[in-house]
């Protein structure tokens, strides 16, 4: 029965009151679907665009469409931040704020703002934004009606712009009415302060022309003085009453004598002032000079009403400056005949002054010089402190380095000092004493090798007592090793039918059959060992002993090395398992000193030796002979840490090292190098920073003696 009321809706047999039901609902049903799209009607219909706001956007009007040019399904889904600009106007995150305002309209609260939104074509809008909460089926949404007000904003913009210009023009207006009106008042209290003014200045000028220490002569149009003040009476040494009604010429003598070739009558004819030098005597006898200046006195048609002269007495000014130019002479003389150079800079160190032997020290004439923006773009930015200028008033002594024009390293000294000077305030003076360090050092270099000979000296004590000791052992050692060894040959008759007879026995803790063969090359080696003492001991003795100035000696490069290298052959060992040596033949030889070159060539060899770091790097040592240039040459390569492209080129000065914190003194290769310019000789060294090191020396070969 159920199924044919669901099924049929008249089905045949039903009551009555179920059909008037089911007819109801259908008539209600209608009326609900005719008021729906009465509002669908009216939602889309709307001027305003509508939004329905779930989490995201749900539904939207034709008119949102409309405002954001975009279709329906480019809407819904997406979130009302993503049609606005990353930050709103305020600076404020689009999204963050779009959150909080939809948030507090779920709450109840309506949400009235202005909004950026961004259309789809990326034109930027001005929105009007209204937020409500709905209730659907018992849910919360947000209802948000928006418009564009973009020309509405515009318009306002418009309007807000003529009101402020309006606004500015009544300004204006009301600003110059103020103006003028003050400007009257002002200027009735000006023309009342200028009458009072005029009062105080006749005064003050009738006191200025009383007092002043200039001559004032006042002359009437026809030249007769009519006002002299007290300065003119005691510069022409008469009194103001028998000045008064005289001509100019009678007091101050003139040769002109109102001619037309007067200064008076040039002021008369058209000049409005002029201005010159007089030098006359005085009533005492006295030389005097002063300048005159002399005004026409005009109406307002032109015409010369008087003239008012004034006498400035340059006599004493005139002394002054004699003694000024002779005592700028005088300082003139002194600073070119001093070795000095002289500078005056400003505060920030602009050169204002050099002096002129400025070119024996830096190398750059006076006109160079001042072409350097700064006084530290010469000799460098830390030459001295400001503040510490400022603290002492005077710097002294400060050592420095340059390098002058023509790129030759000079030590120079300087003293720095505040001058309150027009043009300047610091007053430098530099003196070169690159010979005196250059002699400082030598003195030095001196020291150092007469400290170096007498540890040579000391060394050669020792040495020699330490080797008499050794000899005197190891001589005893080679005289009897020869007797055990003829002994042991003597007995071995005897041990050999011992052993035929019981077979083999124990000997010293040795079998006799092993020690048989094996004790002979024992002799032998001790016998070895011993000499080899023994010259190591020579040649230790050699070296030590105080070296011979002596230059002719014939020199073997190859013995040379064989000795040096026999003396360091135990610090060779424990550098480099790699030690290679390859002696040149048919060497010609030399002359020159023999203990002077070994020193050369052990410094070299010690360097080598130092520089690596790993027992697997080599160390290579050659001699040879270039018969193109007629030289002599010993070479040492090592594979050790190699020398910086900074440090090469100061590796031969003397005290320089990379090696001090480990004992270096920076005198070896100096010491060298100067050897070797002794023998008329070169040492060259080749180096790259971690590739090694290539020492090369070179002598001129005489082919005195032999050839090894």
């Amino acid at each position: 029965m159920d199924n044919q009321l669901i099924g049929d809706p008249q089905p045949a047999g039903q009551p009555e009151d179920l059909v008037r039901l089911l007819a109801a609902k259908d008539l209600e049903i209608a009326a609900m679907q005719k008021k729906l799209e009465k509002y669908e009607a009216i939602f889309q219909g709307l001027s305003d665009g509508v939004l329905l706001i779930d989490e995201t956007l749900s539904e939207c009007n034709q008119e949102a469409c409309q405002i954001w040019k975009c279709e329906k399904e480019d809407i819904i889904g997406f979130f009302p931040s993503d049609f606005a600009p990353l930050f709103q106007p305020d600076g404020e995150n689009s999204y963050e704020i779009a959150q909080k305002k939809v948030s507090e309209a779920l709450h109840g609260n309506i949400q009235k703002f202005e909004w950026k939104d961004i259309r789809r074509d990326g034109i930027m809008i001005d929105t009007q934004v209204i937020l409500n909460r709905i209730e659907v089926d018992g849910k919360g949404y947000v209802l948000a009606t928006f418009k564009d007000i973009t020309d509405l904003k515009i318009k306002e913009n418009e309007k807000q712009a003529l009101l402020h210009m309006m606004e500015k023009i009544i300004e204006d207006r009301t600003r110059t009415l103020q103006e003028y009106n003050e400007s009257l008042n002002e200027e009735i209290a000006r023309r009342k302060r200028t009458e009072r003014n005029l009062e105080h200045a006749y005064m003050e000028l009738e006191h200025i022309f009383d007092t002043s220490g200039d001559g004032i002569l006042v002359l009437d149009s026809d030249r007769n003085i009519v006002r002299a003040n007290l300065a003119f009476a005691e510069l022409v040494e008469q009194p103001v009453e028998g000045i008064m009604g005289k001509k100019c010429f009678d007091i101050f003598p003139c040769r002109h004598k109102c001619t037309d070739h007067c200064i008076i009558q040039e002021i008369v004819v058209g000049s409005s002032k002029t201005d010159f030098e007089k030098e006359f005597v005085s009533v005492s006898g006295e030389r005097k000079s002063c300048r005159v200046k002399a005004a026409a006195l005009r109406n307002e048609g032109g015409e010369v009403l008087g003239i008012v002269k004034n006498y400035k007495d340059l006599t004493s000014y005139k002394r002054w400056v004699d003694r000024l130019q002779e005592s700028e002479e005088f300082h003139r003389i002194t600073l070119e005949s001093i070795w000095d150079a002289i500078f005056l800079t400003t505060d920030d160190g602009r050169i204002v002054f050099v002096s002129c032997n400025v070119t024996g020290i830096f190398g750059y004439d006076s006109d160079e010089i001042l072409g350097f923006d700064t006084i530290f773009e010469l000799v460098g930015n830390r030459f001295y402190s400001g503040l510490e200028l400022e603290s002492t008033r005077e710097i002294r002594n400060l050592e420095l380095e340059i390098t002058d024009k023509a790129g030759q390293k000079r030590t120079l000294i300087a003293n720095v000092k505040r001058a309150a000077l027009r043009s300047g305030t610091t007053l430098i003076a530099f003196r070169d004493i690159t010979e005196r360090k250059n002699a400082e050092r030598r003195a030095k270099i001196e020291y150092e090798q007469l400290v170096q000979a007498g540890k040579m000296v000391s060394l050669g004590i020792l040495v020699s007592g330490v080797a008499h000791e050794i000899n005197n052992p190891n001589n005893s050692i080679i005289l009897n090793i020869p007797l055990l060894s003829r002994m042991w040959y003597d007995a071995r008759v005897i041990l050999d039918e011992y052993m035929e007879e019981n077979g083999d026995f124990m000997l010293g803790s040795l079998r006799y059959s092993y020690a048989r063969e094996h004790v002979p090359q024992l002799f032998s080696g001790v016998m070895t060992s011993s000499r080899r003492i023994k010259h190591i001991v020579q040649d230790l003795k050699n070296y030590a002993r105080q070296g011979s100035s002596v230059m002719n000696e014939v020199i073997d490069i190859n013995g040379v090395l064989r000795a040096a290298v026999l003396l360091l052959d135990n610090q060779l060992q424990k550098a480099t398992s790699r030690l290679e040596i390859g002696y040149g033949f048919g060497m010609p030889h030399f002359r020159g000193n023999f203990q002077k070159i070994e020193q050369v060539i052990i410094n070299i060899l010690q360097n080598a030796c130092e520089a690596v770091d790993d027992k697997s790097k080599a160390i290579r040592v050659r001699t040879g002979f270039d018969t193109s240039l007629g030289q002599t040459w010993l070479e040492v390569a090592d594979e050790g840490q190699g020398i910086s492209d900074e440090d090469l080129p100061h590796v031969t000065d003397p005290f320089y090292t990379t090696k001090r914190t480990c004992g270096g003194t920076g005198l070896g290769l100096s010491i060298s190098s100067r050897i070797m310019q002794e023998h008329g000789g070169e040492l060259t060294i080749h180096s790259r920073l971690g590739e090694g090191t290539r020492v090369r020396l070179t002598f001129p070969a005489r082919q005195e003696g032999g050839a090894a």
